[in-house]
């Protein structure tokens, strides 16, 4: 749309010295999650039976519940996640979380942790970053945790979307 003659907000602008958008995301607020940044985003897919997929409700009465399955339906809904720069498999606000027990959404907390999956691509193994475990579909349909052995259909995964150079960290944020 025609917003009229801007120069004198502009002008304003920078006589303030006032910094952007990005700045402000990258300096003030840098745990903000950013959908568009995600390195993977789609269904999670079992490729032991192949039609099985992560899905979970993520509000906020469904969080500190198992993170479940259901056969892919090609949807998103309930079956699309993203995993973050920062190795969080997440929906919104809630993040698979893992402290021994079952696979459970949680807030999101930015401090790795029990937060922390790592995808490998090559192996199409989801890895729970301080247990090391991998994550299995069992045949009953559950989720669990196991000593990860590449040999074990049950824990090979697909993560749609998957694209390795996001992963590249912003250099103006990275460590001096």
């Amino acid at each position: 749309g025609d917003y009229g003659d801007v120069s004198e907000r502009k002008r304003l602008r920078e006589n303030l010295h006032c910094k952007s958008f990005k700045w402000y995301l990258d300096t003030i607020y840098p745990e903000l999650f950013i959908p568009g940044e995600a390195v993977a985003a789609g269904e999670i897919r079992n490729m032991g039976d192949g039609k099985t997929c992560v899905d979970s409700p993520a509000k906020k009465n469904d969080l500190h519940k198992p993170v479940g399955t259901y056969p892919c339906h090609n949807q998103g809904g309930n079956q699309f996640f993203m995993l973050s720069k920062e190795g969080e498999i997440r929906r919104d606000e809630a993040c698979f979380d893992y402290s021994g027990g079952d696979v459970i959404l949680y807030p999101c907390h930015g401090s790795k942790g029990n937060q922390l999956w790592i995808y490998d691509p090559a192996l199409n193994t989801i890895q729970h970053g301080s247990s090391r475990k991998c994550l299995a579909l069992l045949s009953n349909l559950k989720l669990a945790m196991e000593t990860c052995d590449p040999s074990k259909a049950r824990q090979k995964w697909s993560f749609q979307g998957y694209d390795a150079t996001k992963l590249v960290l912003d250099p103006k944020k990275a460590d001096p």
